[in-house]
Formats: structure tokens, sequence, C-alpha cells
């Protein structure tokens, strides 16, 4: 019982960001974010609408939410990652190329490590290995967001920074307990859940935290480090050839 309300608990402040944001007409410059909040309130609950109705059908809706949760998350951080280097035109090319480039080599990396040997894995253990995979994906380029973001000057103020920090810390909950599982000796499932729903519920106040009041938005700083605009000519100087 205590599990089901925290998991539920996420429901009203979802609503709440979201119409927040629709008030404000936030949604228009953060749409991905808010199909995203949008998202997680429509899977948290047919999951446990699918839960009361039999097993088959929550494994179902617990594991298609899973994949397109996977999905969002990575164009969430996608859209993080140009927005950031948006107000730098020495760096368009590299805003168009360069998360998509890294982000394919971090998901062969992932895929590489997670399935170079599945000959003697069970479903659900590949199954659990798929997910490792996609969360391994999410935490790499949450990295690599914070590490462009870090560089170029953005405060943790800004409501991008917000975001990021919530999906990054999701997907390291993530990551830590389906590397868990997928091993079947470190915690239990009830363990699991409860970090997972505990961290959720951190990942939600967060955004509530950052959207929810109303406050100014904090501009992307306009000057750029004389080191980095040299940088950026080079990396498109090498992808022009």
């Amino acid at each position: 019982m205590p599990l089901l309300f925290f998991s539920l608990l996420p429901l009203p402040v979802l609503a709440v960001i979201a119409i927040a944001m629709y008030r404000r007409k936030q949604h228009r410059v953060y749409l991905v974010f808010w199909a995203y909040l949008i998202l997680h309130f429509i899977r948290i609950s047919v999951q446990q609408i699918a839960y009361r109705i039999s097993y088959a059908s929550y494994f179902y809706a617990y594991w298609t939410g899973c994949v397109v949760g996977a999905i969002v998350t990575l164009l969430l951080l996608r859209t993080i990652f140009v927005t950031v280097l948006e107000g730098y035109s020495p760096l368009t090319r590299l805003r168009r190329l360069g998360y998509d480039i890294v982000l394919l080599a971090v998901w062969a990396l992932a895929l590489f490590l997670t399935f170079h040997d599945s000959n003697s894995r069970t479903l659900r253990q590949l199954i659990f290995d798929a997910e490792q995979a996609a969360s391994f994906t999410g935490v790499a380029m949450f990295v690599f967001v914070v590490g462009s973001s870090v560089l170029l000057g953005i405060r943790w103020t800004s409501a991008i920074c917000g975001i990021a920090l919530g999906v990054g810390l999701m997907g390291t909950a993530d990551l830590v307990v389906y590397a868990a599982l997928s091993h079947g000796h470190l915690f239990s499932t009830s363990v699991a859940s409860w970090i997972e729903t505990l961290t959720h519920n951190c990942m939600v106040g967060i955004y509530a935290f950052y959207f929810v009041p109303k406050r100014e938005e904090v501009p992307i700083p306009a000057l750029i480090k004389p080191e980095l605009l040299q940088w950026a000519d080079s990396v498109r100087g090498s992808i022009s050839r």
C-alpha cells in the first residue's frame, strides 16, 4: 500500500506542471519536454489500470512504456543540447551533427556491451539488458549535454538545466537498478521498485521546482570563449572535408 501511494503521488504534480506550462505558453518553447510530462502521466495511469486487469496486461503496458519513454528521453536530451547551442552561430553545423554522432556511437557501444554474449540468457534477462542499454545511452548523453552546457556557461537556474538534471537522475537510477536485477543477486525486486519510485518522485519534484513557480527565463550567455570558437572552427572544417 505505501508503494502504491508513492507510485500515484506524481500524477497530480505532473498535471499541475503541464497545466502551468500550458497557461504560460511554455509548452510551445519546451514542446518535447511537455510531451515527456504527458507521457509520464499516461504511463503511470495505464500501468495502474493494467495491473488491476491482469499480469499480462501490466507486462505489456510496462515494457511498452519503457520503450516509448527511452525514445522520448533521447529526443528530450537532443532538444536540450540543440537549445543550449542555438545562440551560437559559429556552432550551427556542430549543433546539427554533434549530438547525433555521439548518440550513435554511445548507442552502438551500449548494444555491444549488452548483447555481445546473449546465448545463455533468458527472455527476462534480455529485456533487462535492453533497458540497461537504453539507460546507459541516456546517462552518457546526459553527461555529454551537461559537459557542453558547462563549457558554454549555462546557469543551474535555467529551465534547461532543470530538465537535464531530472533526466540524468532518473537515468542513473534506471542504470543501477537494471544492472543489479540483471545479475539477480544484488537486491530484491521490492528494493528496486522503491528505488525507481522514489527517484521518479524526486525527478517530478525537480520539474515542479523549475516550472510551477513563475520565474523569468535565464538567457543563455551571449559571449563565447575564443578558444571554444577556434575549436568549433576546426571541427566544422573537419566535417566539411
